[in-house]
């Protein structure tokens, strides 16, 4: 989120008696043991995201003043002159993690530091639009410390759940939050705004609908973590040309949705197992597949090896289609097949013809060389043996940096790693 100018600086001149006083609302009542809600181990993980200012222009809601000497004497009406704008979430995530916290809900409060490095992102984005607002603010010693601000705020907040896997808006709502009186802060305007932020997020975790969407009554799936292997049933291998079976093969290549973006993958057992690459899902507990027989399916990610790069989602879907793994060693110059999504999900199920390069070795771990096209977005998608059966995973495209552009050098995993990697046995 980008800094914006506070809103106090739309006027700064008055006297210390505000001239319009907060909205009546009842003050909390203490409270000895908060409610904790007891949530589900499918409930999804939670973050603020942005807090945008929405009222008209024009549109008065409140009274800044200043002065000198601990005393405020100047004073004007404050004004929206500006529409719309964002104020920095960052300022307000904490007192929204800890109102969520305190409720028994689980946040995303932790930064990234490294691309991937997160064992686990957010499944939910939470905005906050302000859609109603009473902002009186004095600043005693304007000129000496513009930080020190006392004041009073009242928020009217629109509260919107996002699924950047179902790439939707899941639940909106409305709350209040105020001061009840007037507060001291030392960090400028945000110090008077974020209690009535808090305010109004203690009613929002306390609200039905929102517990609802963050921990759904019937879970996404139904896998037992017992830690024991996954047993796989093998689909019998294809025999005679591949043409004559990319019918099935498309049906059972999938487009993955995942928090961070989408990649590809393929149904290897007919009973919702697919295989993918790990860091299309990297970080996500729950995903969304897409399959070209036009099913659309949720589920989450049950298995998962960073450095083998290969995860295994499971989906509660019936009728998939599941392709057969082959297990043979592939030998220089035998033709292969690649299908995903390139570049966009409006590309999904591309299929493109290579042979194999080479079989190189990095860090001790084997991968197929391929000529076959790959680009962003076919991470994950199945290589194909000229009769049809998998024999690798799509891991990495090279570029360039002089020219940033696919070169015919890419790398797969072979399906021989998959069971060292993977809590998996094939039946």
């Amino acid at each position: 989120m980008r800094n914006v100018i506070p809103v106090t600086l739309l006027a700064l001149l008055g006297c210390a008696s505000y001239k319009k006083p907060l909205p009546a609302m009842a003050a909390p009542q203490p409270v000895v043991e908060p409610v904790v809600y007891k949530l589900s181990e499918n409930a999804r993980l939670v973050r603020l995201v942005a807090v945008v200012f929405d009222l008209p222009i024009g549109h008065q809601y409140g009274e800044a003043s200043s002065g000198t000497g601990g005393r405020c004497y100047r004073s004007q009406p404050m004004m929206n002159t500006k529409g719309r704008f964002e104020l920095d979430a960052r300022k307000y995530a904490d007192v929204f993690n800890g109102v969520m916290k305190k409720h028994g809900y689980s946040v995303d409060e932790e930064a990234e530091l490294f691309k991937d490095s997160k064992d686990r992102v957010a499944d939910l984005q939470v905005g906050a639009k302000i859609v109603g607002a009473t902002l009186n603010e004095c600043y005693p010693d304007a000129y000496e410390n513009d930080l020190r601000v006392i004041g009073s705020s009242w928020l009217k907040i629109e509260w919107s759940v996002y699924s950047p896997i179902e790439r939707k808006v899941l639940f909106t709502t409305v709350t209040e939050g105020s001061t009840y009186g007037e507060v001291e802060s030392r960090i400028g305007e945000p110090g008077i705004l974020r209690p009535a932020v808090a305010d109004s997020a203690e009613r929002l975790a306390l609200n039905d609908g929102y517990r609802n969407v963050v921990d759904p009554p019937k879970a996404v799936v139904a896998v037992a973590r017992t830690g024991k292997l996954i047993k796989i049933k093998r689909t019998p291998p294809f025999s005679g040309e591949l043409k004559s079976h990319m019918e099935t093969i498309k049906k059972a290549v999938a487009t993955v949705t995942a928090n961070k973006g989408f990649g590809s993958g393929f149904v290897i057992s007919d009973d919702g197992n697919i295989l993918t690459a790990e860091h299309v899902v990297s970080g996500s507990k729950f995903v969304k597949v897409n399959t070209a027989a036009g099913k659309e399916c949720y589920g989450e990610v049950v298995a998962a090896s960073k450095q083998r790069d290969l995860a295994l989602l499971h989906v509660d879907c019936a009728g998939l289609v599941s392709l057969p793994l082959g297990r043979e060693k592939l030998v220089e110059g035998g033709e292969v097949f690649a299908i995903g999504t390139p570049l966009s999900d409006k590309l999904q199920f591309t299929v493109t013809k290579g042979i194999v390069s080479g079989i190189r070795m990095f860090d001790k771990l084997e991968f197929i060389q391929s000529d076959v096209s790959v680009l962003p977005g076919d991470s994950g998608g199945p290589l194909l043996d000229s009769r049809g059966n998998v024999v690798g995973v799509a891991n990495a495209i090279i570029t360039p940096a002089a020219a940033p552009i696919p070169v015919g050098v890419n790398f797969f995993i072979p399906l021989t790693d998959m069971e060292k990697y993977l809590p998996v046995e094939l039946e």
